[in-house]
């Protein structure tokens, strides 16, 4: 019988190309690692890995066996985590995302907390800011994770980030006709932000040509050069880009990336764990992300 602990080492070396970094990976030693492999070759009477002072390779069994290994060890972690689930209903909670937020990172870390966390279950609901800010406050939502302009004393701010006028990177605008402003439907933060502003600024030689339920619409229509509308950095594809403030847009208010979680919620340590779990990849995501929000 192959063991679980071999095909794991084997795996790694073949996925890392290397003992060395494969050790790293799995926290053990160089030695370890390759008697893990030593003790495979030996029970399958053939190598696995043709090895050089500069290289390491699979060898044609190492890669007949690359696959059933990781068959193996992917069943072997479904029942597991079959098994040793709880039998009494998961937890639920309740998870708000507002829209036009940066969403991958966010789905990527719940789709990593529902494997590690099979007692509970996680309900997302995507929607306006605003109006999942006030789920949250009457404990229909537990959590919110979202962006807003005017940020409670309830909310956990992540980051920050301008606000900008987007507009398609390829059509011209008419700086004498009224600028075209495109939003989603109230209440929403960023309209709210932008008319603020254009009231502030005395800016008046605007209209809406566009109302929207969701912010799809909105960077479709900017991309046409339909409309002007306002997004995020973050949240700007590359098809559109920024109108500077003063051209004959106002400037507008900084938006606030936040965690709004509901008190009193009937599971708060799997709440707790779910906040963690998106406070850290959000950390990790705007690592990697840095030098391109800020510049």
């Amino acid at each position: 019988m192959l063991d679980s602990q071999q095909l794991r080492a084997f795996v790694s070396v073949a996925d890392h190309g290397s003992v060395t970094r494969a050790a790293d990976a799995m926290h053990l030693t160089q030695s370890a690692v390759s008697a893990q492999i030593r003790r495979l070759e030996e029970q399958l009477g053939c190598r696995v890995f043709d090895r050089t002072t500069r290289s390491l390779q699979l060898t044609a069994q190492g890669s007949v066996l690359l696959s059933y290994a990781r068959s193996i060890l992917n069943l072997q972690q479904q029942a597991v985590s079959r098994l040793a689930a709880p039998r009494h209903a998961p937890a639920t909670l309740r998870l708000g995302c507002s829209e036009g937020f940066p969403s991958g990172w966010l789905f990527a870390a719940l789709a990593g907390f529902r494997q590690r966390r099979p007692d509970v279950h996680v309900e997302i609901t995507c929607g306006i800011s605003t109006v999942l800010a006030k789920q949250v406050r009457q404990r229909s939502l537990d959590l919110m994770v979202g962006t807003v302009c005017d940020a409670g004393s309830d909310t956990e701010t992540l980051w920050m980030e301008p606000l900008v006028w987007a507009f398609s990177t390829k059509a011209l605008l008419d700086p004498d006709a009224p600028a075209p402003l495109a939003f989603l439907s109230e209440p929403c933060p960023f309209r709210e932000a932008a008319l603020a502003s254009l009231a502030g600024h005395g800016t008046t030689n605007w209209q809406v040509v566009l109302t929207a339920q969701g912010s799809g619409a909105l960077v479709a229509a900017a991309a046409a050069g339909l409309a002007i509308t306002v997004l995020t950095p973050s949240g700007m594809p590359p098809i559109l880009r920024s109108i500077p403030p003063g051209s004959f847009l106002p400037p507008l208010p900084p938006a606030r990336f936040v965690i709004q979680r509901a008190e009193g919620s009937a599971a708060p340590k799997p709440l707790a764990a779910l906040v963690d779990e998106v406070r850290e990849a959000c950390f990790r995501w705007r690592g990697a992300h840095a030098g391109a929000l800020d510049a």
